[in-house]
């Protein structure tokens, strides 16, 4: 029997879609598998333990951070279905560290809390952005960069790394799932830090001038659903402002130069009145320096004072001149 050319086409469609999901799927389910003393993270649900050695109604006990087995266990956790274990944050949260089962005491795995790091690179100017260092220059190449544990999820069966995506944010609501031909949903992070390289070119008009804001998540087996805290399955913020020019750098207005004001001459007769100091008397010569000053006679012993000026000789004399004196 002979097909048509789209009926050909339809098959081969149908069969390229049936590898794809025999691919796929495998990988997906994978990430939920938990080797014996593999690693499981706070939040994550729908978990298969059952090769670490756990049956329904199993005893995993926890013996506190550096305890020692031959204590009593700090807490305790009756497995229920153990292809569907839950590490509940209520249950788990803060108990990190090896998980055994009883009674034989047995590790079954190793529990750990999520931690996500996102950073943003200015691949051109060379820095990180960061609280002192805000501004992307519109036109620079830029990437990020991941700081993670959940890379262990390498370790599991049949699965390249931690599922990661990375959501973009701009003005006026605009969110990027991808950047020119770059997917930010579909990053498997098999080791930390993990960089995506200067995959966005900011100089695109595609991307507006603005405040934006990045993050980072990872959906694996529920984990950014049940558990959100900031830094764990869900990383902090970053935000950043993208425009050309810096906004430190501000502008000044000009003040004008101002000249001092200038006295206002106007024509006339401007009368002015001169004050003359008045004449100062020359003091008088006393009659013992004033050779013509009258002479009279001074009663009384050497060195009396001159009785109409009160002056006194300074040698002693019976005679002196005073101009004072009456005649």
């Amino acid at each position: 029997m002979h097909r048509s050319a789209a009926e050909r086409l339809s098959l081969g469609a149908v069969f390229f879609l049936c590898a794809i999901l025999l691919v796929v799927v495998p990988l997906s389910a994978a990430e939920n598998a938990i080797p014996m003393g593999g690693t499981v993270f706070v939040g994550e649900e729908n978990l298969d333990i059952t090769a670490t050695g756990a049956t329904q109604g199993a005893i995993l006990a926890w013996y506190g951070t550096g305890g020692q087995v031959s204590h009593v266990p700090s807490a305790q956790v009756t497995v229920g279905d153990p292809t569907a274990f839950y590490a509940s944050p209520i249950t788990f949260a803060g108990k990190t560290g090896p998980w055994f089962l009883l009674p034989d005491n047995t590790v079954a795995f190793y529990l750990e809390e999520p931690h996500i790091e996102i950073r943003v690179v200015d691949y051109s100017s060379g820095f990180v952005v960061s609280p002192a260092a805000s501004w992307v220059p519109k036109g620079d190449a830029v990437g990020f960069r991941i700081d993670t544990n959940l890379w262990v999820m390498a370790n599991r069966p049949n699965t390249p790394g931690a599922p990661l995506k990375i959501r973009l944010n701009g003005p006026d609501s605009l969110v990027f799932s991808s950047l020119g031909g770059f997917s930010l949903e579909n990053l498997v992070v098999s080791s930390s830090p993990f960089e995506t390289g200067p995959v966005w070119a900011t100089g695109s008009a595609e991307y507006p001038v603005g405040e934006y804001t990045v993050y980072a998540r990872c959906d694996a087996n529920g984990m950014s659903d049940n558990y959100p805290a900031a830094g764990k399955a869900i990383s902090e913020k970053v935000s950043f402002l993208l425009q050309r020019v810096n906004p430190l750098i501000t502008g000044t207005t000009p003040v004008p130069a101002t000249t001092p004001p200038q006295p206002t001459i106007t024509s006339g007769t401007v009368e002015v009145t001169m004050t003359s100091p008045a004449p100062t008397a020359p003091a008088a010569a006393h009659p013992f320096t004033d050779p013509g000053a009258r002479v009279w006679r001074i009663s009384g012993s050497p060195g009396t004072s001159c009785s109409p000026c009160g002056v006194r000789p300074e040698a002693e004399i019976s005679l002196i001149r005073c101009s004072r004196a009456v005649q």
